[in-house]
């Protein structure tokens, strides 16, 4: 998927810029790779859908308050990350878009309860367990790969 759109350049910039002041740890707290991601579904989805186009006003000012983030109180760090997640939960609701790896945490966890289930029945629930996991990790890996071949993923 190419982006041809100025505004999401200029956002990308921005966010450059800002890149030198964040520690990793810094960077991954106030999901900056996240925003980025965003940003392009946003910038693809915007022509059709009048809230993408209204997120595009909110990714501009949290990008334009990231100098100012790291030195601020909790409650604006809060609002940042809360406002990247209800625009992930639009994607996800109205754009069928998933996550990385949400399909392969599904299934292991689904994969937990079958081996369980399983390891009930032979009387050894670790073997079980250890098959649904393997089972379930089989499964969310393929779901995974392919939804980013459709270009699902977030």
């Amino acid at each position: 998927m190419e982006i041809h759109n100025d505004w999401y350049k200029d956002v990308v910039k921005e966010i450059d810029k800002h890149k030198g002041r964040f520690s990793k740890r810094d960077y991954k707290k106030y999901k900056l790779d996240l925003l980025l991601r965003v940003t392009k579904r946003v910038t693809s989805f915007s022509t059709d859908c009048v809230e993408c186009q209204n997120f595009q006003g909110e990714i501009t000012k949290l990008v334009e308050d990231l100098g100012d983030l790291v030195h601020s109180f909790k409650e604006k760090r809060k609002s940042h990350n809360q406002v990247i997640n209800s625009i992930v939960k639009h994607l996800q609701k109205h754009h069928e878009l998933i996550t990385e790896g949400k399909n392969l945490a599904i299934w292991i966890a689904i994969g937990s309860g079958m081996g369980v289930a399983i390891g009930a029945g032979s009387d050894n629930i670790g073997v079980g367990i250890a098959i649904g996991v393997g089972i379930g990790v089989a499964i969310g890996s393929y779901m995974d790969a392919k939804a980013k071949k459709e270009d699902k993923v977030i």
